[in-house]
């Protein structure tokens, strides 16, 4: 889906689970990234990417 876009960004979390984490999760990454987006109406250069969160009941196993 991105490429049919070239002017939309993906945001890409390090072994996210699920999609959606803007302001449910409390990550100050994607949050960050979001609100700059949201107040200023610029996009990044490049598709930005989150390294991944702490979980919050311990180590995730994969």
């Amino acid at each position: 889906m991105r490429e049919r876009w070239p002017s939309s960004r993906l945001l890409t979390v390090e072994h996210a689970r699920q999609h959606g984490l803007y302001g449910e999760y409390g990550d100050t990454c994607v949050d960050d990234q979001v609100n700059a987006y949201l107040r200023t109406g610029l996009l990044p250069a490049q598709d930005p990417t989150c390294a991944a969160a702490p979980h919050p009941h311990g180590p995730v196993l994969q």
